[in-house]
């Protein structure tokens, strides 16, 4: 996988993340509350401005009732 997969697979995780979320109807607080993270952390992973762990990336799909691999599917 080149770098320009990893980014796009890190861009549909952060742009779907958000999709389910407001779906959700969740906060950025009451999501980053869920997972134990800060509300920064949420904004930040949103609009994908770092790489996130494995273990945060099951936390956030889980709290919004996704699989990663849904989240990682384009428009999921």
């Amino acid at each position: 996988m080149d770098k320009i997969e990893e980014k796009k697979l890190l861009e549909d995780f952060c742009f779907n993340l958000k999709i389910e979320r407001v779906k959700s109807r969740l906060t950025q607080e009451q999501l980053a509350e869920i997972v134990d993270v800060s509300k920064v952390y949420i904004s930040n992973t949103e609009s994908g401005k770092h790489n996130i762990s494995i273990t945060n990336a099951y936390k956030l799909s889980r709290a919004v009732n996704k699989t990663i691999e849904d989240l990682l599917h384009e428009n999921s």
